[in-house]
């Protein structure tokens, strides 16, 4: 037992000794322009445009305004109708309504600090008094010109479908009898290519998102189906995960879930960000590109086609 033992120790002595510390010097990503931009219906665009950094490289929160592009000319158009945005300071932004600066905060995950007021960033949308929103089966062209770049994308807003039905079920452990699990009926259209997004609320909290908020019709093409709606997280709060009670709702909550359909590309764009952000940490994660829409830069400019479906708790 003694030799088998110095002979384990001696085995783990040659490997300790035959390591070998490597050291990967990565080179430094082009400066490009990061685009988000979502135009939904009856909701004029919004966009937002920030500066690439190195992956590894340090984020400064306290200095956010390093990171936006400023002084950029962008264009909306669909059709014959088309708006110039114009560019609001932090400081315009907190001027707004705290329901419209948390619908903000929530689209581009931009966190508020106690007082409702957003840090020094600037968002680009319509002038104030422009009647410019998303029609439903409109395509919309992006041009954005910015530090002597050009860059462009297209997105559609497709015909939506509401949820049939809205119920829930209690939690299979008995222990947690104030936990339920939201359900809901989707009746897909019969033409193959249907992507959703969601996202949830409980009474007056602001909306969420789970890590995998897309799905497509491959499977549902064409038929009825149930789906889960677990109850999301939100983008800039610290979660502690407990996979016996995450994603449930409690009984008595209002529960909302805005419910989106998408174009392929603006579906691939979150599909590969979700599947990325999912795969941070893991040593058996595997490599996944973004699937950006922006020609010139990288992002993306998506419409949405949104309805929302409500559950009220029983009495």
């Amino acid at each position: 037992m003694f030799r088998k033992f110095l002979l384990i120790l001696f085995i783990f002595t040659v490997i300790i000794s035959c390591e070998k510390e490597i050291s990967v010097d990565l080179p430094l990503p082009k400066d490009q322009i990061v685009v988000e931009g979502f135009i939904e219906n009856d909701v004029p665009p919004y966009v937002f445009l920030t500066k690439n950094s190195p992956y590894f490289g340090e984020v400064d929160i306290n200095d956010l305004d390093q990171y936006f592009v400023k002084g950029a000319k962008i264009i909306v158009s669909t059709g014959t109708d088309s708006v110039e945005l114009m560019e609001y300071s932090a400081d315009i932004i907190n001027l707004l309504p705290e329901e419209e600066k948390q619908m903000l905060s929530e689209v581009f995950g931009v966190p508020l600090d106690t007082s409702m007021n957003f840090p020094n960033i600037s968002i680009y949308t319509v002038p104030l008094g422009v009647d410019f929103v998303g029609v439903i089966g409109k395509t919309y062209d992006l041009r954005i010109e910015a530090e002597g770049k050009l860059l462009t994308a297209t997105t559609y807003i497709p015909h939506g479908i509401a949820f049939s039905k809205l119920w829930v079920e209690p939690h299979p452990n008995p222990i947690y009898d104030t936990l339920v699990q939201l359900r809901g009926i989707l009746k897909d259209p019969d033409t193959l290519g249907n992507f959703y997004r969601y996202f949830t609320k409980k009474n007056s909290q602001p909306y969420t998102l789970i890590n995998q908020s897309v799905f497509d019709d491959l499977i549902y093409n064409g038929k009825e189906f149930p789906i889960d709606i677990p109850y999301g997280f939100e983008r800039n709060s610290d979660v502690d995960f407990d996979f016996k009670t995450f994603g449930y709702w409690n009984i008595k909550d209002t529960c909302y879930i805005k419910l989106c359909m998408i174009d392929r590309a603006h579906y691939n764009f979150w599909r590969t960000l979700e599947n990325e952000l999912a795969n941070q940490g893991s040593p058996f994660g595997s490599f996944t590109r973004i699937r950006s829409n922006i020609n010139g830069g990288i992002g993306i400019w998506g419409g949405y086609s949104s309805s929302m479906g409500i559950y009220y708790p029983e009495e």
